[in-house]
């Protein structure tokens, strides 16, 4: 089975090409299956490249996460990963896309005859290209402050984007190379070729020789490469510490742990760890953080993701053996959930991050499991021991509880409670009706504390969404039970009963003025006949105008609806 996957650079969104040419989006944080986007008029096409780009948006602060597609017909699809919307069409004319890379105002793309194209985002026109001069480019990478675009086969070619010209080159040998990437701080390019060797150049040095600045040395031949940028302390000194892992064709994975400063590079070719899959075959991986690496397994026509620790207790562990993949605790417990249901979700869900809160102790009845008798204590408790499932149970209680248990709560316990009950709210709407009166009670009681927390807007953007999303909602409802209600009168008023009644005029054969008076009666009687036909005919006008209105009031629904 092939495989077309991909992460987004912060880790927390994973995308595939699933049955059926859909393209899924699930969060890596938890492993739920988020959106799938399906494109009808691919379906006798494949899509067989995707591409996320992750940034700040400096207008108005918002993260953006967006998606590409590239189908075989030559069209790439644009995606919103926040809203799950899609966003536009690039048409490129091509049928031999080779690769693709998205930034935050411009997309790139290569073909087979070596061809770089740019592209304006919001105009999906082409802005400028490129002939590169290797006939075909095998993988491209965007440095972030996007600045420079590497091309790569044979040869390595970097590209100032300033005035799109060749800047750099260096021969790599004949083999050409399967993928390329910078590392975060835009100071090495790491690549892979079909080989057991991962090639690291530093990118100052480019010019001066074709070698590498170092090699890694694998136990299998290479598919894939993931590498994380992070700070470390060496007694006195901040060292930048550089994480590497590749997974093998073998379903192996192999991390390794290279320094910018060299004299910590003693036998660093050689992985730190081996992680090895007993039953299952390893699809994709990814560095989910400094000490994690987050796996995807394919079992039983569906994925499953794992979160395996490399490093723990200050030292990296040497061999890893995963007996088999679980699927994360929140989505286990949840024996009703259908792996193939897809949870459509508002806001930024899938970007909440969870801050590591330091939590005092509570005296006395957190100390044991056995003293704690109140929801106070069990939230504390399921806090510190990271345990959702005791959470949720112990906040499914009335208001008035709510209230005391919010007030009864130190702090930081109430800004780390917070933090968990928006990452349910983003991830299964379900849990609204239990969560936010949690949350509405926290800033309420707890706003002094939470305006000393940093960047606490970003890190409460998603609850602004969700209420305004909801507002919005109860909006469309409204209106849609006063529109309801205009129905049901108009139905009421259209009910009549018959009535029994006596005539009003009785004629009777007499004298001829009588008769005469009896027939000056009949044509009064006529006479107002003819202005009730009148009225009548008015009513009708009327009614039909109502009926008029009613069918713009639905329409005007069904346009809000959509």
């Amino acid at each position: 089975m092939t495989s077309v996957t991909t992460y987004d650079k912060d880790r927390e969104l994973f995308a595939r090409v699933g049955k059926e040419n859909k393209i899924e989006v699930f969060n890596s944080f938890n492993g739920k299956l988020l959106h799938s986007f399906v494109e009808f008029e691919e379906t006798k096409n494949e899509f067989i490249l995707l591409s996320f780009s992750t940034h700040d948006k400096s207008e108005n602060k918002e993260y953006l996460k967006n998606l590409v597609a590239v189908s075989s017909s030559g069209l790439v699809y644009m995606y919103d990963c926040i809203d799950f919307k899609k966003k536009g069409i690039f048409h490129t004319n091509s049928k031999n896309i080779t690769s693709v890379v998205l930034g935050k105002r411009y997309l790139f793309t290569s073909d087979s005859s070596g061809k770089i194209l740019q592209w304006d985002i919001k105009t999906k026109q082409i802005s400028r290209s490129f002939n590169s001069s290797e006939k075909s480019i095998s993988s491209m990478g965007l440095n972030n402050s996007e600045s420079q675009l590497v091309l790569a086969n044979n040869d390595i070619t970097l590209i100032d984007l300033a005035n799109f010209k060749e800047s750099k080159r260096v021969a790599t040998g004949s083999n050409s190379i399967k993928q390329i990437q910078f590392t975060q701080d835009d100071k090495y390019i790491v690549c892979n070729k079909y080989q057991s060797t991962i090639q690291i150049y530093n990118i100052e040095n480019l010019n001066n020789n074709n070698e590498s600045t170092y090699t890694l040395n694998a136990t299998g031949p290479t598919k894939s490469i993931s590498v994380l940028t992070h700070e470390i302390k060496r007694g006195s000194k901040t060292i930048t510490q550089y994480l590497i892992a590749s997974l093998l064709q073998t379903s192996q994975v192999n991390v390794w742990a290279y320094y910018q400063d060299d004299q910590y590079n003693k036998e660093a070719d050689t992985p730190i760890t081996e992680i090895n899959s007993k039953s299952n075959q390893i699809f994709s991986m990814n560095f989910h953080s400094t000490s994690e690496l987050v796996l995807s397994f394919f079992e039983k026509e569906k994925y499953h993701f794992e979160r395996v620790k490399f490093f723990d207790k200050k030292i990296f562990i040497k061999s890893i053996t995963v007996e088999r993949p679980s699927e994360f605790e929140n989505v286990s417990n949840n024996k009703k959930q259908k792996t193939s249901e897809t949870i459509s979700i508002q806001g930024n869900a899938a970007e909440m991050k969870q801050d590591k809160v330091k939590l005092p102790t509570i005296k006395k009845s957190t100390d044991s499991i056995a003293s704690a008798g109140t929801i106070v204590d069990l939230i504390a408790q399921s806090l510190k021991a990271d345990n959702d499932s005791l959470l949720l149970s112990s906040i499914k209680v009335n208001f008035s509880v709510i209230q005391g248990t919010v007030k009864a709560l130190p702090s930081p316990y109430a800004y780390s409670l917070l933090s968990k009950l928006l990452k349910y709210l983003a991830t299964d709407n379900s849990k609204s009706l239990i969560v936010l009166p949690w949350v509405n009670c926290i800033i309420k009681d707890h706003s002094s504390y939470l305006l000393s927390v940093p960047n606490l807007s970003k890190k409460l953007s998603i609850l602004n969404t969700i209420i305004q999303d909801k507002f919005e909602l109860h909006n469309r409802l409204s209106k849609l039970v006063g529109k309801f209600e205009l129905i049901a009168s108009q139905t009421k008023g259209d009910k009549t009963e018959s009535i029994d009644y006596e005539p009003s005029l009785v004629y009777d054969e007499a004298s001829d003025n009588e008769q005469q008076d009896a027939d000056g009666d009949m044509v009064e009687e006529d006479d107002e006949d003819d202005e009730s036909d009148e009225f009548d005919g008015m009513e009708g006008d009327e009614d039909d105008e109502d009926d008029e209105d009613l069918d713009d009031d639905i329409a005007d629904l069904m346009d809000d609806d959509e």
